[in-house]
């Protein structure tokens, strides 16, 4: 069994090209831990069953593309462990292809047949595990780590770790009372900041602090990286932590760098509002996607709307018709027009950040600063 890919900004990119119908994209919620973790390889497998007879009854679909769709489904199903499941997962197939993906958030339990797969799971995954340094200190030393999500390694690759000069001699006493000393930590953190410089290069990654209060003052002192500082955990006696247990050390961190992309977000909604840049509701927000004018878009992480959109060519705009509550689904209807919008977007080198629920109560979960 293998474990599903990680979706890097390349891979995201080639999923959301269009694809002969159908290409499948089936999302169900799991669960990390046994008992609860013991049923979803059955879910997942009666939620395959579901997919293929859809497939089946769709008069689109021949019987040749249909079973080479579902043997693409097995497979993805015979590849993937139970054991290692994560919060969600989400599962792609066409006639050629499989492919599987561990999602770290909830997910809902979906099953969309386009021309397209639905991205917008993997997309806010990618923005949950987006990569992040830290810096350990110490009083000898600085160490570097980097992290993607719960996974964190020491980068031992970059000139860390930066050794003090006097480490050796740490608790012993100074001719000066104590000062050289102090000059020896402080020339040791100036030189662990002059090579973060290389490795920030070309990399907006933040930066997170880990140290004794005093420690991690006196580097913000001597840092020429102020911006990049986005977060601290006062925390010592981490220079021999196993990945595990710093990754267990780091989860407040996480969190914070996450309230902080949504007050980012919320920023930037409320400085194009300012500058009537500004729009929301997903029928607005289509439209400007459509126009390629969104610089960034914002969507709460549960909103879904079925729509169904209808472009013509040479046309200034675009209608979308939105399906009313209860009413069935009519040809053209997209089962989530949200994703639409998200690949829209990025495919406009917008950007896009998820947000909580009821974070855009007063936009109907949806919002976004425009270009012009």
């Amino acid at each position: 069994m293998t474990q599903p890919t990680r979706p890097t900004p390349e891979l995201l990119a080639e999923l959301r090209k269009p694809r002969p119908y159908p290409a499948v994209s089936v999302t169900l919620p799991t669960h990390r831990h046994w008992p609860e973790s013991q049923q979803d390889h059955i879910r997942l497998r009666n939620l395959l069953t579901e997919a293929e007879k859809r497939l089946g009854e769709d008069p689109e679909v021949s019987k040749a593309t249909a079973s080479a769709v579902s043997q693409q489904l097995a497979a993805a199903a015979d590849a993937l462990d139970p054991e290692y499941f994560g919060d969600g997962l989400v599962v792609y197939a066409s006639p050629e292809e499989h492919r599987s993906f561990l999602v770290g958030g909830s997910v809902p339990e979906r099953i969309v047949i386009n021309t397209t797969y639905l991205t917008r799971n993997l997309v806010a995954l990618a923005a949950r595990e987006r990569e992040y340094l830290v810096l350990v200190l110490s009083t000898g030393e600085v160490r570097l780590w980097r992290g993607r999500g719960e996974e964190v390694t020491e980068d031992v690759d970059s000139g860390y770790p930066v050794i003090t000069s006097g480490a050796e001699r740490d608790g012993a006493p100074s001719r000066d009372g104590g000062q050289w000393a102090s000059q020896d930590f402080r020339n040791m953190l100036a030189k662990a900041d002059r090579k973060l410089t290389a490795v920030l290069q070309g990399n907006r990654l933040p930066v997170v602090l880990v140290g004794l209060p005093q420690q991690v003052a006196a580097y913000r002192e001597v840092s020429h990286h102020g911006q990049a500082l986005a977060a601290e955990l006062e925390s010592g006696g981490l220079l021999n932590t196993t990945p595990a247990e710093m990754s267990a050390q780091l989860a407040p961190v996480r969190q914070a760098l996450a309230e902080a992309d949504t007050a980012r977000a919320m920023r930037g909604l409320d400085e194009a509002r300012s500058g009537k840049r500004y729009s929301a509701g997903v029928q607005d927000v289509w439209q400007a996607a459509w126009e390629g004018r969104v610089a960034l878009l914002v969507v709460e992480e549960g909103l879904r709307v079925t729509a169904r959109p209808e472009t013509v060519e040479g046309a200034e705009r675009a209608t979308l018709t939105l399906q009313a509550p209860g009413e069935e689904s009519s040809p053209g209807m997209e089962d989530d027009i949200i994703d639409s919008v998200v690949e829209t977007v990025l495919s406009a080198d917008g950007e896009v950040i998820f947000v909580p629920d009821e974070s855009l109560a007063d936009a109907h979960g949806i919002a976004a600063a425009l270009r012009y």
